[in-house]
This record gives structure tokens, C-alpha cells and sequence, in this order.
């Protein structure tokens, strides 16, 4: 008995230790399908139009896709929306819908119908201090760029994929503990979107002591 709670302990500091890092992006390739692979084409062309130096692709389940990137011309950080469920709308344009019974299933077209037309984007913006803005991209790079693989298969919820200088890596929210880095940069990247949609100057002010803390926790390679 003792040896079974302590396989489950060691089993949830691992889950801890590996929801600590962020991990590596998986690009689509041909094997993943047609819709898969065109769905990445159009999250990352919808979502980062101006090739942003740095930002994060927020992906809620059954819900539209967003994000929040920084634009070095106006010094501002950006939140997109799509209009619409990109998913939705990309898989009716790369697959056919086949029902038999009680099962329905999705198979890939050869290619996407002609008359798929990409859903619109609407933006919002909120000017930053420069100095916040090179903290974030540095933090954002420590971050993308010493991803792990994570043991846990988490499904559902919010999905988060954190990209700088062409370094991508993936997170999920959940419990924050303080010593727990994806989770709390997950809520460090809502709560900037809160600001940019609030339009509020001092709650983005505010999150400074976080981004700090969190820069110099991500810092540490371990």
C-alpha cells in the first residue's frame, strides 16, 4: 500500500514538474489531413497578419480563436477575434460529412471547395510602454524557446501556443501554484487581453510585477 501512494506521488510531482514548461509545437504536415493542415494555415495567417515579433494564439474549445500580438509600429499589443469558428469553417471547406447510422464522421477532400471564404477578423488595440514590451518578447522567448514534452494528455479548455522570433511552444491553463510556470504565463496572457479589451492603462501597468517574476522564473533553463 505504501508503495502505491507513493507511485501516485511521484506520479503527480512528474505532472506538476512538466506542466512547468511550456511544450514543443507540433507543426501539421500532409499525414495529419487536408483540414488539419490547412487549419493551421489560416489560424496563423488569420490571427498574425503583420508577422508579429512575438505573441500568443489563444484556441478555446468550441469557441473562436484569438490573439494577442505586439505590433513594433505602434507600440501597441493587439487582440484579434475571428469572427466566427475557424475550425467549423475550415472543416466544411476541407471534408465531407459522412453519415451511416448513428455515426458521423468527417473524411478529407482532395482539396479545399472553391467557395470557401475566410471568415473576417475584428481588433482591438492598446498602446504599451516600450520597456514592458521588450520584457514581455524577452519573457515570451524564454518561454517558447525551452519547451519539454509533457506526459499529461489534457483535454479540452484553452489551449495556448506562446511564439517569438519564430520559437513556438504550447501551454494550458489550470490550478495556479506559485511555483508553477505555464499555468500562471497562461494567466499572465488572459489577463493582458482583459487589459487590451478593457482598454485599461493601469491594469496593464499592473501586471508588471508578474511578467518580472515570471521572466526571471523562466530564465532558470531548469
Amino acid at each position: 500500500m505504501k508503495g502505491f501512494v507513493l507511485a501516485l506521488a511521484l506520479m503527480s510531482v512528474t505532472a506538476l514538474q512538466s506542466q512547468d514548461r511550456l511544450e514543443p509545437y507540433m507543426e501539421r504536415t500532409e499525414e495529419d489531413g487536408l483540414t488539419r493542415v490547412f487549419y493551421e494555415q489560416e489560424l496563423w495567417r488569420l490571427l498574425n497578419p503583420n508577422n508579429a515579433e512575438w505573441g500568443v494564439l489563444r484556441d478555446i474549445e468550441l469557441m473562436t480563436e484569438s490573439s494577442l500580438t505586439y505590433d513594433a509600429e505602434t507600440h501597441s499589443l493587439v487582440f484579434t477575434e475571428i469572427e466566427g469558428i475557424l475550425w467549423s469553417i475550415v472543416r466544411d471547406a476541407a471534408s465531407k460529412r459522412i453519415e451511416k447510422g448513428n455515426h458521423v464522421w468527417f473524411k478529407d477532400r482532395k482539396k479545399v471547395k472553391r467557395s470557401y471564404k475566410a471568415p473576417g477578423t475584428k481588433s482591438i488595440s492598446l498602446a504599451i510602454p516600450d520597456g514592458m514590451a521588450s520584457k514581455l518578447k524577452s519573457l515570451w522567448l524564454a518561454a517558447a524557446s525551452t519547451p519539454a514534452k509533457n506526459d499529461l494528455n489534457l483535454l479540452g479548455g484553452v489551449n495556448w501556443t506562446f511564439f517569438a522570433d519564430r520559437q513556438k511552444a504550447e501551454g494550458k491553463g489550470g490550478e495556479i501554484r506559485d511555483w508553477v510556470r505555464v499555468p500562471r504565463l497562461c494567466a499572465l496572457a488572459s489577463n493582458l487581453i482583459k487589459a487590451v479589451q478593457e482598454q485599461d492603462s493601469n491594469m496593464l501597468m499592473q501586471l508588471e510585477p508578474e511578467i518580472d517574476e515570471l521572466h526571471r522564473m523562466f530564465m532558470n533553463k531548469e
